[in-house]
Formats: C-alpha cells, sequence, structure tokens
C-alpha cells in the first residue's frame, strides 16, 4: 500500500528489543516505577504489573504493562541521542507490536518546518525544549501530529484524511492552544486525466495555490503530512505543474 511503510517500522521496533539488556525490574504502575518503588518476586503476579527492562548503560530501553493474569496490555520503547543521552525517540505499542504513537525529540524536520511556517524562522531556538507526537492507525498511517514545548504548551497540531486506497486527501494544520486553522491542504486525484490537483489555502481560507499536475497514478501522494507530499510532487521537474482555473474545485471521480 502507500501508507507508512510497516514494514521499516516493525524493523526498528525488532532492533530495538534485540538492543535492549537483560536486566529487568518489575513495579505495580507508572508511578511507583518514577518513585522507585520495586516490586518484590513474590508480588509481581498479585495483580497487573509494570517491566522494565534496561540497556547496557543503564538506561530504560523499554516499558512492558501486562494485567493480572500476565497479558501483556501495551509498550514503549525507548532511544537516546548519543551525545547527552536524552530521550530521541519513543514508540507506544500495542500487544501485537503495531506502533500507535511515536514521540520525536530534537530538531525533527516536519515540526520545524511547521514552526517557521506558523510562527516564523526566529521562534525556531533550542530544538530540544519541543517534541513532535505522531499517532497513527492500524494500517500505520500517521492521522495526527503534535507539536509540544518540553514544558506542556501545544505549538501546533496537523490532522490527516485519507481515501479508501491510503492516499492522502487532506491535511489540515492547526496553531496553538485554542487550535486556529492557518493552512489547508486538498489533494484530488483525477483519474480521468490521470492529473493530482492540489489545492494550499491559507489562515483566512483563501485559496493561496492551486495546481494540476501529470502524475503516474503509483506517485499520488501518499502519508507524508506537513505539506511534504505537495511540494514533492510540484518539485518533479517534468511535467512541470499548470495552474488551475480559478473556478476549479475538483471533485473525487
Amino acid at each position: 500500500m502507500f501508507r507508512r511503510s510497516t514494514h521499516i517500522l516493525l524493523l526498528v521496533v525488532a532492533a530495538i528489543f534485540a538492543q535492549a539488556g537483560s536486566r529487568s525490574e518489575y513495579f505495580r504502575d507508572e508511578d511507583a516505577f518514577k518513585r522507585g518503588i520495586s516490586l518484590f518476586p513474590f508480588e509481581i503476579h498479585e495483580a497487573g504489573f509494570l517491566k522494565v527492562t534496561y540497556g547496557d548503560q543503564g538506561f530504560v530501553q523499554a516499558l512492558a504493562w501486562y494485567t493480572v493474569g500476565d497479558s501483556l496490555l501495551k509498550t514503549r520503547t525507548y532511544e537516546y541521542w548519543p551525545d547527552d543521552l536524552s530521550i530521541k525517540r519513543m514508540l507506544e505499542l500495542t500487544p501485537d507490536s503495531i506502533v500507535v504513537r511515536e514521540m520525536l525529540f530534537g530538531d525533527e524536520p516536519r515540526s520545524r518546518r511547521f514552526i517557521e511556517y506558523v510562527y516564523g524562522v526566529e521562534f525556531v531556538t533550542d530544538f530540544r525544549d519541543r517534541f513532535t507526537e505522531v499517532f497513527y492507525d492500524t494500517s500505520l498511517a500517521s492521522v495526527a501530529f503534535k507539536i509540544m514545548s518540553t514544558r506542556g504548551n501545544l505549538i501546533g497540531a496537523i490532522f490527516l484524511d485519507y481515501d479508501s486506497l491510503g492516499y492522502l486527501t487532506n491535511e489540515t494544520w492547526f496553531q496553538g492552544e485554542d487550535m486556529r486553522r492557518v493552512r489547508e491542504f486538498r489533494y484530488i486525484f483525477h483519474r480521468d486525466t490521470g492529473e493530482q490537483e492540489v489545492i494550499e489555502r491559507g489562515r483566512e481560507g483563501q485559496v493561496v495555490s492551486h495546481v494540476r499536475i501529470k502524475v503516474d497514478p503509483h506517485r499520488r501522494i501518499a502519508a507524508t503530512g506537513l505539506g511534504v507530499g505537495a511540494e514533492q510532487l510540484l518539485d518533479d521537474p517534468s511535467p512541470p505543474p499548470v495552474e488551475a482555473p480559478p473556478d476549479t474545485t475538483g471533485t473525487e471521480p
């Protein structure tokens, strides 16, 4: 399919678990873990518990939540920056190892692009002061982005919609805690002409860009998000895009 590659993410998850160290500790819940109150062996199976696995350097590699019957509820895995060993990436997985949430710390290119557009280049300061949270559906298509400051403030959010074949059809950007709509992309593929239509609207809902380009059906915009798909399409040197008529809105055939 044309959504984010399930195979790649599952390989990443497998690699994380392969690197996990052999030392584990058990806690009743996440609060007890944060407080450093571990369980004695005879206490582990008395109720639901949290298993914490540490890597070779003593950093948390994975958290796994279990029910009282030892059934896995969910897992979180962690990667770290090599320079200061701060968290670089967190994955949250279902019992079937399907990624449902991802947190990316540092200079994530999509969040930088959002911030530069919405707030201006001067707003982008220390990239360690923010993180990007990505939510996935069951087919691993990214359906929402949240860009947060490490102090817990919402910088912005993006929501993505797809058609039944997994192609991106709509992408909407929102700014700040009050979720003001500041940008929207509409992607329409015309089967009769083999053209991809891209309509971009600005803060006031006005059309800022409206183009059509002849494309290979297999190169239609898929699950990229944050306008990247549109730019990749329009940057294709052959054939060049053409301005669509002002009154063309288009509908999905």
